[in-house]
């Protein structure tokens, strides 16, 4: 039974996140639903990460079987016919059958495109806070995140008895033009943490908080209100794997 390992791109806003759902409309679900029409039959994606309501991906990675064997690209290109204008598979392969695209994963890497002035053209994956914030301050705080450690305060539980502890191996900010693209990269993420992180991070550079904002929730020494980071400026740029595929950019 072979199995092809696909890279996509999408955009987030109409759809309510990767996951397959019961009755939502999810980028998983739209692609299943292409692959069934080509192949006949029902086909299941496994997908490296869940990317929540409303959040982009360039390089996100999933794979799938088939019964026989079909050309890589004859089926990309039935894909991105069938699939909708706001999902695009960027490449496809035959994989090994042991690969996996959640489990293998060795990091995942997030952009988030925050605008510092109004914008036409990039403003549906960006998010133009309405607070003026320093930028440098933001950037500051938010490095402290870095590290290995358990992150559950920085997340929505699950409640699915997996751990919480995250190696973050990038959390750094690039302002560019009018744009501060911030950059967070870990061996994994819990569910919103990352938009979690980024809302902490803006509530101290807007002067909300003090400077140590970030280790006080770490630590559970801070229980009062924070800001949430909204999804639209939130992307999946990159996921990497042992055997040096890396999809993304």
């Amino acid at each position: 039974m072979p199995r092809y390992r696909i890279t996509i791109e999408y955009f987030g806003a109409p759809y309510a996140g990767w996951q397959l759902q019961n009755g939502p409309t999810t980028v998983q679900g739209e692609l299943e639903r292409a692959l069934e029409t080509v192949v006949r039959r029902p086909v299941r994606l496994q997908g490296a990460g869940r990317t929540d309501s409303g959040v982009h991906a360039t390089g996100q990675v999933a794979h799938f079987d088939l019964e026989e064997s079909m050309e890589p690209r004859r089926l990309q290109h039935a894909l991105n016919a069938l699939a909708g204008p706001h999902i695009r598979v960027r490449g496809m392969e035959c994989c090994d059958d042991a690969f996996h695209a959640r489990f293998d994963a060795l990091s995942r890497r997030y952009r988030y495109r925050i605008a510092l002035r109004p914008v036409a053209l990039l403003g549906p994956i960006s998010w133009h806070p309405v607070w003026p914030f320093d930028p440098e301050l933001f950037g500051s705080e938010l490095a402290r995140a870095k590290g290995k450690r358990d992150f559950l305060n920085f997340s929505v539980p699950r409640d699915d008895g997996k751990s919480t502890l995250c190696d973050l191996l990038r959390a750094e900010t690039v302002r560019e033009g009018a744009f501060l693209h911030v950059h967070i990269e870990a061996d994994r993420f819990l569910h919103k943490m990352v938009r979690s992180l980024i809302g902490a991070a803006f509530d101290v550079a807007r002067g909300a908080h003090a400077p140590g904002l970030i280790p006080a929730i770490l630590e559970s020494r801070f229980d009062g209100e924070r800001f949430w980071a909204p999804p639209q400026g939130l992307s999946l740029e990159r996921v990497t794997y042992p055997d040096g595929y890396s999809a993304g950019d």
